[in-house]
Formats: structure tokens, sequence, C-alpha cells
């Protein structure tokens, strides 16, 4: 599996790491890395920030940017509602723009993932991007069983599938069989003063009194991730007390590491991948759920 790690900016040399980066087409990052380069849309940011941009700026931002892949420009919508009409008006201009879009199809009900994938047939990319699992399966209650089983029922029509936020060792045991991932999480808590640590989680080790809900690490913690970071010989200098160190050894651990404990997620997942796509259909997870009335509309 294929993880790709975000970039906010280039203040963290993440790209000396050798793995893949995604960069946000609302930065301006000047590309100086032979890294395979994402580039995201912004939609999510877009849309939360309530920022108005138009489809012909993002094609022009695109293609001054040396980017090997691009995100489609999409409208997020909640679980189990339809998709936006514009989504797909957004990923038609950007494909016939030749550049090598990748769409993103959110937990929508499965007649409507039908009709997605129908329409991406006739304008074929090399792969489709899951979005919006994380605040579902972070967020304990309805939903999480919703997106696995959406998940699953995609991985069974698709080729080529990467799932959008799962870049994380636990997400990826969830989406165990994706091509691909991505996370920017390391980049967060290493600036709140949090490490994380193979087996263990995240621990703080900053020097402020906030510890954001998280448990400070003690020495024996301290010692494993040390010991982990020699053994699989992580290339920088080790100090803690800095920010950009810290963030540096987060992206790492997060390459380097495997979840080997048992959540109710992956054991679903686990139980819903042996599944076909039909079965999967039978099992209604979007009829489980109540659609706002905004959620109504139809896809044309």
């Amino acid at each position: 599996m294929k993880v790709i790690l975000g970039m906010p900016d280039d203040r963290i040399p993440i790209w000396k790491l050798g793995s893949p980066i995604m960069i946000n087409q609302l930065r301006t990052i000047e590309r100086t890395w032979k890294n395979e380069t994402w580039v995201d849309s912004g939609g999510y940011q877009i849309m939360k920030k309530g920022i108005k941009i138009d489809v012909k700026e993002v094609i022009n931002k695109y293609k001054q940017v040396k980017g090997d892949y691009f995100i489609s420009l999409d409208i997020p919508t909640p679980v189990c509602s339809p998709p936006a009409k514009e989504t797909f008006d957004y990923y038609l201009k950007l494909y016939e723009a030749e550049l090598d879009v990748i769409p993103v199809i959110h937990a929508y009900p499965f007649d409507y993932i039908d009709k997605a994938l129908d329409f991406y047939s006739s304008h074929p990319p090399k792969l489709i991007a899951y979005g919006g699992v994380v605040p579902p399966l972070l967020h304990r209650g309805i939903g999480r069983t919703t997106v696995i089983a959406i998940y699953h029922y995609l991985r069974n029509k698709i080729k080529n599938l990467h799932v959008m936020g799962a870049g994380s060792p636990f997400m990826r045991r969830v989406f165990y069989n994706a091509d691909s991932v991505d996370t920017s999480t390391y980049r967060v808590k290493g600036a709140m003063g949090m490490i994380l640590i193979p087996g263990k989680g995240e621990k703080y080790v900053g020097s402020r009194k906030i510890k954001w809900h998280v448990r400070s690490a003690n020495n024996e913690e301290i010692e494993s991730l040390l010991v982990f970071l020699e053994q699989t010989h992580f290339p920088f200098d080790i100090n803690l007390d800095n920010w950009i160190n810290r963030t540096l050894i987060n992206a790492w651990v997060i390459l380097k590491s495997e979840y080997t404990g048992s959540r109710p997620e992956i054991r679903k997942s686990e139980e819903i991948g042996k599944l076909s796509a039909n079965d999967i259909r039978e099992m209604d997870v979007c009829g489980k759920l109540k659609l706002s009335s905004a959620s109504q509309t139809n896809m044309s």
C-alpha cells in the first residue's frame, strides 16, 4: 500500500523521507523534489471556510504546479447523501484540460455510487479516491459501518482505489486492501507537542501546560521510540524538543510502523471485506440513516 504524506508547506523537508507527497493547490509551494507528487484541490477547506473559487482557477493552478496526480475539485457531502452535480461538472472540465485528475467518491447511497462509476467510466481516470471517511470513523456512532461497507463496495468495483486521509497505521488496517492512502496528521501532532510511539499511540513531550488531553510520554515509552528509530535507520538527528524534528519522527513512524491491535472497526472491515458487492448492497447501510431534507437533491 502506497502511503502519501500531506505537506501543507515546505518548512519541513518531508520529501527527504522518500515517500510520495501531497500538496494543496490553495497554497503556493514550489516543487524542488523528485518524489511522486499529488496535488489536492482543497475542496474540503473551500467548503468549510466558504471560499469562492472557480474551476478555471483550479485548472490554471494545476497547470502551474508540476504534479503527477491532481485531486478533482469536488463538493463533499454527508454520509449517505447524494453527490452534488457540480462535482461531476468540475471533474469533466479538469479531465478535458488533459490533467491526470482523480475523482473523489464519498459515501453516497449505492445507486448514486453506481451512477458515479458509470459517469467516470466514460471519462476514465487512472484511479478513484474515496473521501470523507475520517470523521465517521473517529467519532464513534452511526456511520462507521456505513463508510466501511461502502468502501468495500467500491473495492469490489474499482481496480485502483485511494482512500483520502486514511494513512495512519490504524486506518490502514481498516482499509487494508486499498492501493494508496494519505495523511497529514503527523504534522499537526508534532506542532502540538506530540509524538507517535509504535504500539503506544500519541504521547505528549512538549513543554506547554496544555497537553490536548494526551498523556505525557514516560521514560520507557521514549526509550522504545528511540530503539525503533535506530532499528529503522531514521535519517535525521533526534530532538524531541523541536517541533520540526517531532514532525519528521511522526511521519517516519507512520511510514515504518504497523497497527497490531484489534478494534471493532478493523474486525468489521475484515468481515465485510469477504462479501461480494451484491451482498454488501443487501446490508442496506444507508437505509439505517435518516437523511436531512438538504440531502434529497437528485444527481442529473
